[in-house]
């Protein structure tokens, strides 16, 4: 939903990536309570959505895919009542009669993450027809560090698609994808479902099945999508054994619509966008945490990135890296100690502590007229955790 590429509702397929069968049975880790509901948000308290979990996502500019709706964090666009989160789309007329629309679009980053779950919404879409896009998905939770596709995303439900407007089955189509980097580049892959009826009607329960395995969808149990995420089928899917964070957002138009003019949408205003509740289930692997999990504490950290660049010119340039540390819950870690290894164009090992968004800046004394070089964590500390170099996304990066 929130990447920075056209989505015509046919995702492509990296090289990197190959369908393969995968058996019903699911590995159980020792000590995990199968089925257990560990997080919910059932909506039965407040008026607005509850600040501890959720933030805003606010503005206008098209969100990477040419959308025309502002997102804002005002109760007409956003609001709880009668045990439901109603995300509402509306239209404004000028008085010239130029159409602009509103809605909202809210996220648990930082505050709920999880790695391994299942996920189960019911929601009730409104009136699609045509050029509403509804979306219940998901993002790595290093988005801020590493942007998108870098971080993987994980689309439970999106409808309205440009496919499913021309097939004339835009309130009866739900699709499922994955996105996520393959070598420098972005891949995707994901299929989609034509239930018998329009799903406007009433509420349904859309769920995710995430194991280290494979991730799979389901409408009311019925089987939508799924995509073999093991390293022997997909070589290049770290973003998809990662804490992620959940998004809800409903876009008027936009290029998963194939609508890019404001006199293109017909679907009737104001649109509300129904979830009664958003359950995160034990499926004997699931790592829960962010600040809204009571007693989710951290106890080991990581690499998640490392980003070398150069500063100054001429005979004047020192070798540069941002190393981003997080803990098994994806949180970024602050105040951890690091220290570096620089070779090549500049040979230092440098120290320094991760700020408050876990990103330690490291910079070389040594200069240099050219910059070729190679940067690797040789230590990270921090007292109460404890460094897992086996689960750093990269530990050496080259520039």
């Amino acid at each position: 939903m929130n990447g920075n590429t056209d989505r015509s509702g046919a995702p492509r397929r990296a090289a990197g990536w190959r369908a393969t069968a995968l058996g019903p049975a699911l590995a159980m880790l020792s000590g995990s309570v199968f089925g257990q509901v560990l997080w919910s948000e059932e909506f039965n308290t407040g008026s607005a959505p509850d600040p501890v979990i959720w933030t805003h996502d606010l503005g206008a500019g098209g969100w990477g895919n040419s959308e025309l709706q502002t997102y804002t964090d005002a109760p007409e666009n956003a609001r709880v009542e009668g045990g439901q989160l109603i995300i509402t789309a509306r239209e404004t007329v000028s008085r010239g009669g130029r159409r602009s629309f509103t809605s909202a679009r809210i996220k648990t980053q930082d505050k709920l993450t999880f790695k391994y779950a299942t996920i189960e919404a019911r929601i009730q879409v409104p009136n699609l027809r045509d050029g509403l896009w509804p979306a219940f998905w998901t993002l790595g939770n290093n988005f801020s560090q590493v942007g998108w596709p870098d971080c993987g995303e994980i689309d439970v439900l999106e409808m309205g698609s440009a496919a499913a407007i021309a097939a004339g089955l835009t309130n009866r189509r739900v699709q499922s994808t994955a996105h996520w980097e393959h070598n420098n580049g972005y891949a995707g892959y994901g299929l989609h479902r034509d239930m018998p009826t329009d799903l406007n009607g009433g509420f349904h329960v859309y769920r995710l099945e995430w194991t280290p395995d494979s991730l799979s969808t389901y409408i009311d149990g019925q089987w939508i999508w799924t995509m073999d995420i093991r390293p022997s089928a997909c070589t290049d899917c770290e973003e998809f054994h990662q804490p992620h964070f959940l998004l809800l957002n409903m876009a008027v138009g936009g290029s998963f619509t194939g609508l890019y003019r404001a006199n293109e949408i017909t679907a009737p205003f104001p649109a509300e966008y129904r979830i009664d509740y958003i359950r995160v289930i034990d499926n004997g692997h699931t790592v829960l945490g962010g600040s809204a999990v009571s007693g989710g504490g951290s106890s080991s950290a990581h690499i998640s990135a490392i980003t070398p660049s150069v500063s100054g010119g001429g005979p004047n340039k020192r070798a540069v890296a941002a190393i981003t540390v997080r803990d098994e819950l994806g949180a970024p870690v602050s105040g951890a100690s690091l220290t570096a290894s620089f070779s090549g164009s500049h040979n230092e090992v440098v120290s320094g502590a991760t700020d408050a968004s876990g990103i330690a800046h490291l910079s070389t004394t040594v200069k240099n007229s050219t910059a070729a070089f190679k940067v690797c964590v040789d230590a990270l500390s921090k007292p109460g955790l404890t460094y897992q170099p086996t689960q750093n996304i990269e530990t050496c990066d080259v520039y």
